[in-house]
C-alpha cells in the first residue's frame, strides 16, 4: 500500500499549548530519558483528509505509527510499539479520518531516546488534541 515507508516526526511543539516536559529533555523531535526507570509511553496520531485538499495518490493507504527507542551507548534502534491499519479512502467521500492510539510500559535507561515515525505524514492532523506523544515515569529501577 501507499505510504508504507516510515518518516520520523521531528517537528513537535514541546513548549506551547498543553505540552509539559518534566525529568526528560526534548531535542530534535525526541524525548531523552534523564532517569532510569519504568515508564508509560503513549502516542496518539490522527490522519485526516478533506476533498478540498486535493486527490489522494491512492485509495488504499497504510496509516501507521511506530514508537522507537534509540540507545546512544550501544548504537541501536528498536521499535517498542506500532499501531495502525490499511484503509480504503475512496474518492466518493468528502472527508476521511483515522486515529491510532498506542501505549505501554517499558524499562528505560538514562540517555535513551524515544521518537515517533509515521506513514503518510502529509495526512497528519497537527492539532495538539489530535497528534501527540509522551512518557511518564511510573517506578524507579531497584
Amino acid at each position: 500500500p501507499s505510504g508504507s515507508h516510515k518518516v520520523s516526526l521531528s517537528s513537535w511543539y514541546h513548549d506551547r499549548g498543553w505540552a509539559k516536559i518534566s525529568n526528560m529533555t526534548f531535542s530534535n523531535g525526541k524525548l531523552i530519558v534523564n532517569q532510569d526507570g519504568f515508564y508509560f509511553l503513549y502516542a496518539n496520531i490522527c490522519f485526516r483528509h478533506h476533498e478540498t485538499s486535493g486527490d489522494l495518490a491512492t485509495e488504499y493507504l497504510q496509516l501507521m505509527v511506530y514508537v522507537t527507542k534509540t540507545s546512544i551507548k550501544i548504537p541501536s534502534s528498536h521499535t517498542l510499539m506500532k499501531g495502525g491499519s490499511t484503509k480504503y479512502w475512496s474518492g466518493n467521500s468528502e472527508f476521511h479520518f483515522y486515529s491510532i492510539n498506542v501505549g505501554g510500559f517499558f524499562k528505560l535507561r538514562s540517555g535513551e531516546e524515544i521518537s515517533i515515525e509515521v506513514s503518510n505524514p502529509s495526512l497528519l492532523d497537527p492539532d495538539q488534541d489530535a497528534t501527540y506523544f509522551g512518557a511518564f515515569k511510573v517506578l524507579d529501577i531497584d
